[in-house]
């Protein structure tokens, strides 16, 4: 036994010490400076993971069970194994970020939500407070198996006074800076030598039992035996994996490992020392466990003491006092982390915030907060310590050290999928993690933590025996029927497999917003260096405002320190009254975010800009586009870099691959999974100098060789000519701020044409006499085609000439003989109608024919437009006369709005597009009537036609003019067509130039317009149309029919004499010479296509020479050609056009006959 006094004497100078090291190591922090030493403090400081558990717990489980306590050493052996990728990623984010917690983490990846900061702040506090009382019955087991326990009196409660010692340390060396990313050297410092200390104390306890235990052989018989039998302890698996996941989810490990890492290059030599520190304690287990065995006060003691009882039982009092040293060293370290740690989170991610949300405290307006902070910190350690000491004095001493220890084990490592999904996969949301990190806490208080309090007597045993209200699929320890599992086994896979599922499910149900994916790019791709955002912003925010925001949460001092480093670093001044540009401000929000979290530092910075006249959408742009520069940045260089023809490889200053494209990796062929980022260069030039890429000569010299170029930044630009005859061109450059990039190009083919043309250097004149040769034939030929393409196009033109004639003759004949048809008086009715249908489907083959020959016409450009200034009335009066009659038969209205205005254009070609958009309205519309005006446009004028018809959908109106495009709804009067007239009339209105338009409501009607120069007024050619006689008035005309068609010519006869006409007529020109010198004649019709050696316009000369006076004449022609128009025009001469529309004819001999009756009166 020992003195009571002594060990409390022992603990206080052992706590003195730790004072002394951490003060001397905040005033002069020597090892960050020193590169050989910092990597060492660093990896024993890591070794806090190794708290009184695995001083005390480990060997009580291995006396207990065997190799049952290998999975807490097994597990960070693992990691820095396998999972150092994930280790190096969290060090580069947090360093890049200015992360101060686990919590401050896994908020700033999704969209910097308060709410889960809070949710993962406050799991991790119930987590740890059971891992902190731990620690106090550590320290208190000590005392009392040493001696001197006596919890009778609170001044004899050594797990009290502990917890308020440690409180106080922590407090000291834990919250003297506001900037928790600021290091704490002296607390690191201090946490190293007492990992030093407990790891020599338990070393030497384990010499000290190999030499008083049964031997080597012994010491390993009985784990041998286990192994052999080959079954794995119970939970292993599961406590090995918690093991794993707690070196990067414990919030004093993530402190230690992540936020207090000074350079992530201390990583590497920790990768190794970290696991002998790690090996050298496991091994020391078994020698301990192995000579206690042999003494019976030490195996009927308790077992979580063992460590401490054998020495006692052996009488050495100095080796117990060691041992307790040990002990003492692994709990305080553990604790002093842990309150760090959590008050951090407390402060920055729970009380903060609330805070900040009050209004009425106007923390926002305050002028210094940074003691307000400092003083939650210390409140929070003093209510951490408070609250362990509680749960250690309610429920801890029910449990065994180890059980406590995962206990929390298993509740921190609920934030094991939402770091990975943070470090890993784009796709994870805020909502996925944050169900996911509830779903599973939840499991685990059920699974875990409720039966561990009853256990201890809090709640009663039957809802763990028989399930919640009887339902035993929802036993605790047998969730839905799992049985056969131990009960951290049986929890841990519950847990984590719901988290697990809810992250994942709701990740791909509900997409991350755009905040979440934009600060993604910057964990999941940590080794992209951030590239700053463009400097040329300048708002109302100061560089002043910036430093008063800052100086309130981090202190005057520290602003002013920080802001003097970020000028020197960016070479700049910063004078107060200057404005501040966007990178100073991102500067500025990291730096408040190392002190209350990347959350709060964004809510209090956007409400200090916000006050400075900056609305909440320009402020939340502004913050965040260090993210979308970044992503977009990185985006379109990952989009050119796969994209070029050339392999493309970039190294950083330490020769480590940073990015490549996939042509750089098809070119030399690397093996799947050979490339990635970090792979040292050196390992790629060695590959290819294996395989013979480099030529000959020895590997290690090619390797050297490159590796010297790149890092002195020699440029070089070199040909490769590799084993398989293909070239490789390499161009490489130094980078500015360290590196180098190579460009590969495959220029074999380049190579191939090189040579070729020094091969055809010496025939290059009779090449180019041949290739001359050639382009002769070739110039030859061409000219060849392009007068066969004229003759063709002659001959085309020819063709449509004659086609037009050939085609409408006998359509023309028909009409004629239908219209005589109809107005025979002997028809009945039957016979009428019949007779009406025939006429209109005579009309309707007609409108057919024209619609494909004017297609025709302007395929082959035959249209010449006479561009013109002429009066619009002349316009409307033939379109009125022309469609009066149809509206008038289908009962509808056609309304002609007079104009007295004049336009320049092409008048016969206006009026075919005009025409088509009334033919088109009195066609479709089945009530109601059509209507033709024109409006002002600007210099021009637009015709309109409206129609009440049934509309044009949205989506069919641009289809429309094109050719064979026709309405879905079928004409109410039976008209059908092959839907040309439309595009007919665009490609006549873009030969006039005049843009045509449509607007339409379906149901409503459609207006078609087309848009015409407008000119000065110019006189009508003729008089408004009187009224047309009716269908019975009888002609007392002489009319001289000349055609050399003997059907036109007897349906000219049966018609006109319908109309009282006498219609004589001639075959040829003797013949019409004949019946001129015998009877009166007052109107010649002379067909133009008379016979091959005369026209119709030759043949009215020849007349006009041999009688006289020469009544007046008309042509009637199939031939629509501009060069007739003109001709006939000249000489006074009307057209009319094949088929003869009767009504057209009977309008011209009425007005023939007004003439003369007026002449003769």
């Amino acid at each position: 036994m020992i003195a009571g006094w002594l060990l409390l004497l022992v603990a206080l100078l052992y706590v003195g010490l730790l004072f002394v090291i951490a003060y001397v190591g905040d005033r002069r922090p020597l090892y960050p400076r020193q590169p050989r030493v910092r990597p060492l403090v660093y990896s024993l400081a890591l070794a806090v993971y190794c708290s009184s558990w695995t001083f005390y717990g480990a060997v009580g489980t291995a006396a207990r069970s065997g190799l049952s306590y290998l999975p807490i050493y097994l597990g960070p052996l693992l990691l820095f194994v396998f999972g150092f990728g994930l280790l190096q990623r969290l060090v580069l984010v947090a360093r890049e970020r200015n992360i101060t917690s686990i919590a401050d983490f896994i908020a700033a990846r999704f969209g910097k939500s308060h709410g889960l900061a809070a949710l993962v702040a406050i799991i991790a506090v119930i987590a740890i407070i059971p891992y902190i009382a731990l620690q106090f019955k550590a320290v208190a087991m000590s005392f009392a198996v040493l001696g001197a326990g006596n919890s009778a009196w609170w001044f004899g409660d050594t797990a009290l006074w502990c917890a308020a010692l440690l409180a106080v340390f922590a407090i000291l060396f834990g919250t003297r800076n506001i900037d928790a990313t600021e290091h704490h050297h002296g607390m690191m410092l201090a946490v190293a030598v007492e990992s030093l200390v407990k790891l020599l104390a338990f070393v030497a306890i384990g010499i000290y039992a190999c030499m008083h235990g049964p031997g080597l052989q012994e010491t390993l018989r009985a784990p041998v035996l286990q192994i052999e039998k080959g079954s794995l302890p119970p939970g292993f698996v599961a406590q090995t994996l918690l093991a794993f996941c707690a070196m990067f989810c414990l919030p004093r490990q993530f402190q230690i490992g992540v936020v207090e890492c000074e350079d992530p290059r201390d990583l590497r030599r920790a990768r190794w020392l970290f696991p002998i520190y790690m090996i050298l304690i496991s091994a020391a287990v078994l020698p301990i466990v192995s000579a206690g065995m042999g003494v019976s006060q030490v195996r009927g003691g308790h077992l979580d003491a063992w460590v401490l009882n054998l020495p006692l039982a052996l009488g050495d009092s100095g080796m117990a006092l060691l041992a307790f040293v040990g002990g003492f060293s692994a709990a305080t370290g553990m604790v002093i982390v842990a309150a760090v740690a959590l008050a951090t989170m407390i402060s920055n991610d729970l009380v903060m915030p609330a805070l900040l949300r009050i209004r009425r405290l106007d923390l926002e307006e305050r002028g210094d907060l940074s003691n307000t902070v400092l003083l939650i910190r210390r409140i929070a350690i003093v209510g951490l310590a408070a609250l362990a000491y509680i749960y250690y004095r309610i429920i801890a001493d029910a449990e065994n050290l180890a059980a406590t220890g995962l206990l929390s084990f298993a509740a921190v490592a609920q934030f094991a999928p939402a770091i990975v999904s943070a470090l890993y996969w784009r796709g994870a949301s805020r909502m996925g993690v944050q169900v996911g990190l509830l779903a599973g806490f939840v499991v685990w208080a059920y699974t875990l933590l409720l039966p561990a309090m009853t256990r201890a007597g809090w709640l009663g045993t039957p809802w763990m025996e028989e399930g919640p209200f009887g339902i035993a699929w929802l036993k605790p320890t047998e969730l839905f029927h799992l049985t056969g599992w131990e009960p951290v086994t049986h929890g841990t896979f519950w847990s984590l497999l719901i988290n697990v599922g809810c992250l994942v499910f709701i990740s791909l149900r509900f997409r991350p917003s755009v905040a979440e994916r934009l600060h993604a790019a910057l964990f999941v791709d940590p080794f992209v260096r951030s590239v700053g955002g463009a400097g040329d912003w300048r708002g109302r925010v100061t560089v002043r405002d910036l430093g008063t925001i800052a100086g309130r949460i981090v202190g005057e001092r520290v602003t002013a320190r920080a802001f003097h480093e970020y000028g020197e670093r960016h070479g700049v001044t910063l004078t107060p009254s200057d404005a501040a540009d966007r990178p100073l401000i991102q500067f500025t929000e990291r730096l408040l975010a190392s002190a209350v979290g990347a959350a709060s530092a964004r809510r209090i910075l956007m409400g200090a800009l916000s006050g400075t006249g900056l609305d909440i959408a320009e402020a939340m742009a502004l913050l965040d586009e260090a993210s979308q520069e970044l992503r977009f940045n990185r985006e379109l260089l990952a989009t050119t870099l796969e994209n070029v023809s050339q392999g493309i490889s970039v190294v950083d200053g330490d020769m480590r691959l940073v990015a490549w494209n996939r042509r750089y990796v098809e070119l030399f062929d690397y093996p799947d999974g050979m490339v990635y980022v970090g792979l040292p260069v050196a390992d790629l030039i060695r590959w290819n100098a294996e395989l013979g890429e480099c030529g000959p000569g020895e590997v290690d010299e090619h390797v050297a060789k490159r590796i010297r170029y790149m890092r002195a930044g020699s440029p070089h630009v070199f040909s490769r000519v590799r084993p398989d005859g293909t070239v490789i061109e390499m161009r490489g450059r130094a980078l500015p701020g360290g590196g180098f990039v190579t460009t590969f190009t495959d220029v074999t083919a380049y190579k191939s044409v090189e040579q070729a043309l020094i091969d055809a250097n010496e025939t290059l004149e009779q090449r180019v006499e041949d290739r001359t040769a050639e382009l002769s034939e070739a110039l030859n030929a061409t000219a060849m085609a392009r007068r066969d393409a004229e003759a063709a196009n002659a001959s085309k033109t020819r063709f449509l000439a004659a086609a037009s004639h050939d085609l409408l003759q006998p359509l023309n004949a028909a009409r004629l003989f239908t219209s005589a048809l109809r107005q025979h008086p002997g028809l009945d009715g039957e016979a009428a109608g019949l007779a009406e249908r025939i006429d209109a489907s005579f009309r309707a083959a007609e409108d057919l024919l024209d619609a494909l020959l004017d297609v025709s016409r302007l395929d082959a450009g035959s249209y010449r437009p006479e561009v013109v200034p002429f009066a619009l009335a002349d316009l409307f009066d033939s379109l009125k006369q022309q469609f009066a009659v149809v509206a008038e038969q289908r009962g509808l209205t056609l309304r002609v709005v007079p104009s007295s205005l004049s336009v320049r254009s092409d008048a016969q070609l206006l009026r075919r597009i005009v025409a088509n958009f009334l033919s088109n309205g009195l066609r479709y519309t089945r009530s109601g009537g059509v209507l033709l005006g024109v409006r002002h446009v600007g210099q021009h004028l637009r015709i309109e036609v409206w129609d009440s018809g049934p509309g044009i959908a949205e989506e069919q109106q641009a289809r429309i003019f094109g050719e064979f495009q026709r309405l879905e709804r079928p004409s109410p009067w039976g008209e059908k067509g092959l839907g040309l007239g439309l595009s007919i009339c665009d490609r006549l209105a873009g030969i006039l130039e005049h843009p045509l338009g449509l607007r339409s409501r379906v149901g409503r009607g459609s207006c078609f317009s087309i848009t015409v120069p407008r000119t000065a007024s110019v006189s009508r050619k003729r008089a408004p149309a009187m009224a047309r006689p009716g269908g019975g008035e009888q002609l007392p005309l002489t009319v001289l029919c000349l055609d050399n068609d003997e059907t036109i010519l007897d349906g000219m006869q049966a018609l006109l004499g319908r109309w009282g006409v006498d219609c004589r007529v001639a075959i040829d020109l003797p013949t019409a010479l004949d019946i001129l010198s015998r009877t009166h004649v007052d109107l010649i019709l002379a067909d133009y296509h008379l016979s091959d050696d005369m026209d119709g316009l030759e043949a009215l000369r020849l007349i006009g020479t041999k009688v006289a006076p020469m009544p007046p004449a008309a042509m009637v022609t199939a031939d629509g050609s501009t060069e007739l128009k003109q001709r006939a025009r000249a000489l006074g001469y009307p057209l009319l056009h094949k088929p003869v529309r009767p009504a057209a004819l009977r309008a011209m001999l009425v007005a023939l006959a007004k003439r003369a009756g007026s002449n003769a009166a």
